[in-house]
């Protein structure tokens, strides 16, 4: 596998093969599938640890299809999700829709066992119950929203819910992707960072890439030096998440 990509800069994460974050859209169209690929390989390529994409979204999303191109080896497949494995061009193992997927905690913890960083793609099922224990166990959370004032204005849905259903210590683990899907920049998002920088982890913009625009399987070697640091970024925020039990910052209200 060819690993030559525009990278200038690896995570500042301490233990990056502990990572465990779940992807969440804000709204739909929100790039969750394509940000849980652009972590996973950031991690890979960053760091060189053996890391898994997972499919965990409730209705089978696209995540094998896309980025799933090389069959698995032997020994790296796991027995009780060896139907729906394979590689990404970074090495990344995709692990996609499936009978195993019902549990999310359960392929978490297979794959931790085999020392595998997790991103998982659970897409609109946040408020799925089987998200709950990934969520209580201290998983970081990535909420993903497109650059447009509507979702934008959804995902403050799903952040009051995260705040209702667990607590505003939750927004000390949560970083806010905002993903530019077109060239030009729609929306003014000067207010959003401030009133979203101080409570959570992190506020990211993911800039546009025309490669991530087209349909079809992604390679990590086409992908822009901008999108591979944004997502280098966001993994640096989830590195500054307060492990589980730790006192979370209590500071601020949502605008």
């Amino acid at each position: 596998m060819n690993n030559v990509v525009a990278l200038r800069r690896t995570p500042k994460l301490a233990e990056p093969e502990q990572v465990s974050a779940i992807v969440v859209a804000g709204s739909g169209g929100a790039a969750a599938t394509t940000t849980t690929y652009g972590l996973a390989t950031a991690l890979r390529v960053g760091s060189g640890v053996g890391v898994a994409a997972v499919d965990g979204t409730s209705d089978g999303g696209n995540l094998l299809e896309r980025v799933g191109v090389e069959a698995i080896g032997p020994d790296r497949v796991i027995r009780q999700l060896e139907s729906s494995m394979a590689v990404s061009t970074a090495g990344v193992v995709v692990v996609g829709h499936g009978a195993a997927t019902s549990s999310s905690l359960l392929v978490d913890g297979l794959l931790a066992d085999r020392q595998f960083a997790r991103v998982h793609d659970v897409g609109l099922a946040l408020r799925s119950p089987r998200m709950k224990p990934l969520i209580e166990a201290g998983s970081g959370i990535v909420v993903v929203a497109p650059a447009r004032s509507e979702p934008l204005s959804r995902t403050r849905s799903a952040l009051e819910w995260l705040v209702n259903t667990y607590g505003r210590d939750v927004l000390s683990r949560t970083v806010i992707t905002i993903s530019h899907q077109m060239p030009q920049r729609l929306v003014d998002l000067t207010a959003i960072r401030e009133a979203l920088e101080p409570i959570t982890a992190g506020v990211v913009e993911v800039p546009f890439d025309e490669v991530l625009a087209r349909p079809g399987s992604l390679n990590h070697t086409t992908l822009s030096v901008g999108v591979m640091d944004a997502w280098t970024d966001v993994l640096d925020a989830l590195d500054r998440v307060p492990a589980a039990g730790e006192d979370a910052m209590q500071t601020g209200e949502l605008a």
